[in-house]
């Protein structure tokens, strides 16, 4: 009888998921290729009275006007049609539609001394082949700035509407102050408006370890807290999972310990994994810990090993943003301990936030299972369901 009991309870929370998923499904059947957009990369390279500068990033959010200060993901705009349509483009067609529209470009880009504004002038964009169109392609933008003096201050940015910037100094000739003082190339994770410090020619002084700490922290928080929604889904689901304190220790502290490991091989160049294998395994390890809620009210072996090979993976994808930023070689470790430190404040932030929503008032309650953590449960899995299946065939 209690095996009948249980065959009929999984037969029918797996109908409830397949609604789920059919629901989202038809949803966001509209979607068609979409995807997060990442930060775009400008790197400079400051010579004597002439600054060159490279943008990689994705044109076509530009060409479609959209607002990459608001939004990670183009589907979220209701010029995302546009976007695609630009996407499936030739390359040559994305250059010549560029070029006429760079001064509108060069409008959003900031380039000044300590004194005044400098003149920016478009050499050249180069849109690689559009081989792949599920996957956004970068195109390479040079820009040039001439200036007064050698020795001029560099402040740069770019407008909000173009989204956060990742800088990097390539560059560095024989540099030396009059005392000596050896400075280090700039690189910085700007925020959607933000300028960066004055860069000189022989790059800049060594920034303060508290300076790098509070970063990197912000930075790891913000990789969860707003811009990690399939990181905060994952905790979640181990949330959901636990019906003691110990339980949710134990999962997070597992959970803490392999994404740890991880990013530290992957950052230090250790270990290599594509994000076409890595992001729709980590969509997969979110509708997993969601199902086992099901089926399962205890913690056994099996899950702790699950949830450390889940680590492995979100360890990879928390890597590729510090990759992307690109760690100064002397501040490595500074970097990547407060960027860990910032990913855990951001996990501990979204279960005090579930607490609080439903912990407190619901959690002793004997309707908590049937109407709270089953059916959150289901939606968490049929999202990440959703996610695979869009990574991987979408």
């Amino acid at each position: 009888m209690a095996n009948l009991y249980s065959s009929l309870f999984f037969i029918r929370h797996f109908f409830l998921l397949i609604v789920c998923i059919i629901t989202l499904t038809l949803g966001v059947g509209q979607r068609s290729f979409g995807h997060e957009i990442s930060p775009a990369i400008a790197e400079l390279s400051i010579k004597e009275n002439i600054v060159e500068i490279d943008f990689y990033f994705s044109v076509e959010i530009f060409l479609a006007d959209i607002d990459a200060s608001i939004i990670t993901d183009t589907n979220e705009t209701n010029k995302s049609e546009v976007y695609d349509e630009l996407r499936a483009r030739d390359s040559d067609e994305i250059e010549t539609i560029f070029k006429s529209k760079f001064n509108t470009f060069i409008d959003l880009i900031t380039v000044k001394s300590e004194q005044e504004m400098l003149q920016v002038k478009f050499l050249d964009i180069k849109v690689s082949e559009n081989r792949d169109v599920t996957i956004p392609r970068e195109s390479k933008i040079t820009l040039a700035v001439a200036t007064k003096t050698d020795d001029v201050k560099i402040i740069f940015g770019w407008d909000k509407k173009l989204g956060p910037l990742i800088v990097r100094q390539v560059s560095k000739e024989d540099y030396t102050t009059q005392n000596d003082t050896e400075y280090d190339l700039y690189s910085a994770y700007l925020s959607p408006g933000e300028l960066s410090a004055p860069i000189v020619r022989g790059g800049v002084l060594p920034v303060a370890s508290v300076d790098i700490i509070k970063s990197y922290l912000v930075i790891g928080f913000e990789h969860i807290i707003p811009k990690g929604l399939d990181h905060i889904l994952f905790v979640l689901g181990l949330y959901l999972f636990a019906t003691k304190i110990s339980q949710l220790i134990l999962q997070i502290s597992i959970f803490t310990i392999a994404h740890t490991i991880t990013l530290a091989m992957a950052s230090l160049g250790y270990v290599k994994v594509s994000a076409i294998i890595v992001e729709p395994l980590i969509a997969l390890s979110i509708s997993y810990v969601a199902l086992e809620t099901l089926w399962h009210t205890k913690i056994g072996l099996s899950r702790l090993l699950i949830i450390f090979g889940f680590g492995l993976l979100h360890g990879l994808g928390f890597a590729s943003v510090l990759m992307d930023i690109g760690l100064n070689s002397k501040h490595f470790i500074t970097g990547l301990i407060a960027f860990n430190i910032g990913v855990e404040f951001g996990q501990l932030a979204v279960i005090l936030i579930a607490y609080a929503a439903i912990g407190i008032t619901f959690s002793k309650t004997r309707f908590y299972r049937s109407f709270i953590q089953i059916p959150l449960s289901l939606i968490i899995a049929s999202i990440g369901g959703w996610w695979f299946v869009e990574r991987i065939f979408l």
